[in-house]
């Protein structure tokens, strides 16, 4: 988001109109640690540096730091929950919030933080994850079983309808729940999933996914036998790069790529156990564990003809 100047003025007029150079020091240093204010601003120590300087100084050093979201979401922190024990309504504040919002970005209030709206554009980082920063995320990966006998059976224009349509499908189930393709490499990939239940919406759409391909494949699909494909369901702690290179190396990756060789099969989706703990009990129970009920690892939904 571009920050322009009337927003940066206001914000600083929020700083000023709402607390003292004391406060605005300890805030600026919950966003940049070791923030020094005298050295930004170069006024000698012994000088008391005006309300309106500070203000301008550290909204404009948090601009260039790629911080503003974060300055923000302190901001609405401190006016709900107070500072340092006190209370502190923030001035400006429902100015600054509309001012956000008219640039494209909505707050979301259960992760406290600034989203991108998807009604107007759709990055893969939500325009909130930072590069290098951990989070806690959900991942569909969908994987296409017999991609190269595909390939050299079929000629190239059924193979990319085909794999087109696939792509349509999967983007449709996770765009409705707000998840973002990380990978595509034609024969398959990944999808993240960030905000409220995000093991439910990963799992949803997965099986929203498998009971499309369902249909497509008695109905449209060009291939003479069905397309096969599996998917899986995992979610944990991850580091969050634009990377695909290195994020193909975390050990998410790892544990679903050891999903999708050992423990997933056809028209079938396999979830891991830290995302059926997070599924409520209807949407679990349609899961069956693989190995022992007691100490299995991975769950598996299965669509079949009813016997």
């Amino acid at each position: 988001m571009q920050i322009t100047r009337n927003l940066a003025n206001l914000c600083a007029r929020a700083l000023v109109e709402s607390m003292d150079i004391r406060d605005m020091r300890h805030l600026a240093k919950r966003i940049i640690p070791g923030y020094d204010l005298y050295k930004q601003t170069g006024f000698p120590k012994s000088f008391a540096i005006p309300t309106i300087d500070a203000a301008k100084q550290i909204v404009s050093d948090i601009v260039n730091s790629s911080l503003f979201f974060q300055l923000i979401q302190q901001l609405i922190h401190m006016n709900t929950e107070g500072f340092m024990g006190r209370e502190i309504p923030i001035s400006h504040l429902n100015d600054i919030i509309k001012y956000i919002y008219n640039s494209g970005y909505i707050f979301d209030a259960e992760n406290q933080i600034f989203v991108e709206n998807p009604r107007i554009q759709k990055t893969r980082n939500w325009g909130a994850l930072q590069e290098g920063e951990s989070y806690a995320l959900a991942f569909l990966a969908v994987d296409i079983i017999g991609n190269t006998k595909i390939v050299q059976k079929y000629s190239k224009d059924i193979v990319e309808t085909t794999y087109t349509e696939l792509n349509f499908i999967v983007q449709n189930a996770i765009d409705k729940r707000n998840g973002r393709f990380w990978i595509w490499e034609g024969d398959g990939g990944v999808a993240a999933f960030f905000f409220g239940n995000k093991n439910v919406d990963a799992t949803l759409s997965a099986i929203e996914i498998m009971n499309n391909l369902f249909l497509y494949n008695r109905t449209i699909c060009k291939l003479t036998e069905p397309l096969k494909i599996r998917i899986s369901v995992h979610s944990g702690v991850c580091e969050y790069t634009d990377r695909n290179d290195y994020f193909k190396k975390l050990e998410v990756m790892r544990i679903i790529d050891e999903m999708e060789k050992n423990h997933s099969a056809a028209h079938s989706i396999c979830i891991s156990y830290p995302v059926r703990m997070m599924l409520d009990g209807f949407i679990a129970n349609q899961f069956i564990p693989l190995g022992s009920s007691n100490t299995s690892k991975y769950y598996q939904y299965k669509l079949e003809w009813e016997k």
